[in-house]
């Protein structure tokens, strides 16, 4: 068939229609902006720079806040660095000798291989034995790219990597230095290779460390909120709890009032009617806005976020919560139905609020005597 020629129709058919392209996630794309980038594929679009910064992010919010033995962590990377560029410190610099762990980030268009490795544990060889630096616990090489399957057999290998290293001294280990230094494999050096503990090499894979980076303050700025799924909010409890303590003294209070009597436990509140409806439905918006704070949290790993989102309602909701002239009651239905249409500009968690999180905002700001219903 020519170029310029029709098929025949008996061989045309239609084309299924398209499915949906897979991970696409509603709010992204309700947001205009587009489908979801991997995390993995993210960090192949760093410099090395910023891979570098990525890694200390994760070395200073991972490493040691959960680690209760790591006493400082340090950026070295750049001329001089000596062949670190992330030091992980487990002993105060009085310490002798001070005890650290090595992360020599490698942010190559492929993985890694022994080769370049190579080059690398020479540079650690040659300044410890030297005795500028210390001889870490461990060292491991970060990469977005992973390691080759051959790199990670003798990583696994201590001894097959030594002999690896001492094997092509000439090629990848005598120039890694410096180009203006040799790093001959004399009989001394040799033995000083030979008795080295290669055992503490290794490689950090990168799904681990997103992970990790994941439990990080820093994992949202990088990767975005869009993709956080919330779960659904906690049922409140039959009896009120401990954590409720302080809003629902403020509802006894300004129910009571209301009541013409003193309130101070469920069983004092009408079992049926609009002040029980305030009641219930007030801790049912308090532990949908707790779910927030739990999102801010355990996804984002910031408790700060739900921190400054109840500022912005504090400050927001102002002028309607401290109006002089009305009951608790009118006070608290006042700044619930203000809350509604509160602008919360940019706010990381904007994108999650919903309704009755915006209602249980208010009972929350009452939780953490922000304000006081009944006050004069």
């Amino acid at each position: 068939m020519g170029i310029n020629e029709s098929p025949p129709a008996a061989s045309l058919q239609s084309l299924p229609a398209p499915s949906p392209w897979p991970n696409a996630n509603a709010r992204l794309l309700g947001l205009g902006l587009g489908l979801p980038v991997d995390p993995l594929d993210r960090l192949a679009q760093f410099s090395a720079k910023d891979f570098e910064r990525f890694t200390l992010e994760w070395a200073e919010d991972f490493l040691k806040a959960k680690r209760p033995d790591v006493h400082e962590v340090q950026q070295r990377g750049g001329a001089g660095d000596k062949g670190r560029d992330i030091i992980v410190w487990l002993d105060a610099p009085s310490a002798t000798p001070r005890r650290s762990e090595v992360y020599q980030c490698k942010h190559y268009s492929a993985a890694l291989g022994p080769g370049l490795a190579s080059g690398e544990i020479a540079k650690l060889l040659h300044y410890t034995r030297a005795g500028e630096i210390p001889v870490p616990e461990l060292y491991s090489f970060v990469t977005h790219k992973g390691v080759t399957g051959t790199l990670q057999d003798l990583l696994d290998e201590p001894d097959k990597l030594k002999s690896f290293v001492l094997a092509n001294w000439t090629d990848h280990c005598a120039k890694a230095v410096s180009t203006k230094f040799v790093f001959e494999l004399t009989p001394e050096v040799k033995a000083y290779v030979e008795a080295f503990d290669f055992t503490i090499f290794r490689a950090k894979q990168p799904q681990e460390l997103l992970n990790e980076h994941a439990q990080t303050r820093f994992h949202l700025a990088v990767f975005g909120a869009p993709l956080i799924e919330r779960p659904p909010t906690q049922t409140p409890p039959s009896s009120v709890a401990p954590l409720e303590t302080a809003y629902v003294a403020q509802l006894y209070e300004l129910i009571g009032h209301e009541m013409s009597q003193t309130v101070s436990k469920p069983d004092d509140l009408p079992v049926k009617g609009p002040l029980r409806t305030l009641f219930d439905r007030s801790r049912i918006t308090f532990y949908c806005a707790e779910g927030l704070k739990e999102l801010a949290r355990d996804q984002m790993a910031d408790p700060q976020f739900f921190t400054t989102l109840l500022d912005e309602f504090t400050d927001g909701l102002f002028y309607v919560y401290t109006t002089p002239g009305q009951t608790g009651h009118q006070r608290l239905l006042e700044t619930v139905k203000q809350s509604q249409s509160l602008q919360l500009g940019g706010h990381v968690l904007a994108p999650h609020v919903q309704a009755k999180d915006r209602e249980g905002m208010c009972h929350q700001m009452a939780n953490d005597d922000r304000l006081n219903w009944c006050a004069p």
